[in-house]
């Protein structure tokens, strides 16, 4: 029986890979902030550790016994960029230089994102793609010490996705759904089960980073189709068995004040829009896709599950609470 820590184990994500690794029979351990999820992680025999990776309260307990490490945690929005920072860059740095102190430094699997490649791999074109690529940065800097694998995964989607569905959903049942300009977009996406899959399979396999070598041990993943803007949206409308909805395309600066506007709004509610002027930074790229090649020969990984298995597992009655 191998210990795993999780972290981000209460999060979209980490719920799943910490069910695949349970049924697996691995024993499990969550750095996790105290909540109602971190409970039910406790129901099913998690080992939870109350700590926070920002302040660096307890992640020296939940490493302690810790076999390898799959690190999930991250902000994906936040009111500013120093609030990705702190956390996707200083916390993973904080995690590794706890992994690193100790004797024999356990593997760690790093879920990252393409955000952190940028599109076509031509750098990050937004605050959140930079903190991402920043925290592989913090990894590979210990790459000497901590023997670790990074995977960039695509759009994940699947049962509790928190963000791609709960924005689509209401605009397809209207029967419009905006688009960034004039591109269509294409876009990679995995199922969240494939990506659990790959990311469990690199606690034992595939190469490990390198310092001075920026491919080396990272992982693009995909389930190997280009998916389109105007694909996506009807494939959700199929699901709802509903028509195909208008695509309209809304010009780039539009779409800059409209996530202004709803920053602001969020501020007198504290809350981070899912449509904010860093998302429209990434927008304004249509190419956001990759190949799995490298995760196929070094991982053994092959996707199973298509964006329809996805919609039809996330919109059933014992799925997600998606409205």
């Amino acid at each position: 029986m191998t210990r795993v820590l999780v972290t981000g184990a209460t999060g979209f994500v980490g719920g799943h890979l910490v069910r695949a690794a349970l049924a697996r029979g691995h024993a499990v351990t969550a750095l996790a902030r105290p909540s109602a999820r971190v409970v039910a992680l406790r129901a099913q025999g998690v080992h939870v550790v109350e700590g926070d990776l920002v302040t660096g309260r307890g992640v020296k307990e939940a490493v302690r016994d810790a076999a390898v490490v799959v690190h999930l945690a991250a902000a994906v929005k936040a009111r500013s960029a120093a609030e990705l920072w702190a956390v996707n860059r200083d916390g993973t740095a904080r995690l590794v230089e706890a992994l690193a102190a100790r004797r024999v430094p356990p593997r760690l699997v790093h879920c990252s994102s393409l955000a952190a490649a940028g599109p076509g791999g031509r750098g990050p074109v937004s605050a959140y793609g930079a903190s991402k690529r920043a925290a592989e940065d913090a990894i590979r800097a210990h790459a000497h010490r901590v023997p670790s694998v990074i995977l960039r995964p695509g759009i994940v989607h699947g049962p509790g996705e928190p963000a791609l569905l709960p924005a689509l959903l209401p605009l397809v049942r209207l029967g419009l759904v905006p688009r960034p300009g004039r591109a269509a977009g294409r876009y990679s996406m995995i199922h969240v089960t494939d990506l659990c899959a790959a990311l469990l399979a690199a606690t034992e396999r595939g190469a490990t980073v390198r310092h001075d070598d920026p491919l080396t041990g990272v992982y693009p993943l995909s389930d190997g189709i280009v998916h389109h803007w105007p694909g996506i949206c009807a494939a959700v409308a199929t699901a709802l068995g509903r028509r195909t909805p208008t695509v309209l395309p809304i010009p780039l600066p539009v779409m800059t004040a409209i996530a202004t506007l709803a920053e602001l709004l969020g501020r007198t509610r504290h809350t981070v829009p899912a449509l904010n002027r860093d998302k429209v930074r990434e927008m304004r790229h249509p190419d956001w896709t990759c190949t799995y090649d490298a995760a196929a020969r070094d991982l053994g990984f092959t996707p199973s599950l298509t964006f329809a298995d996805g919609l039809r597992a996330a919109l059933a009655p014992e799925g997600s609470d998606l409205p």
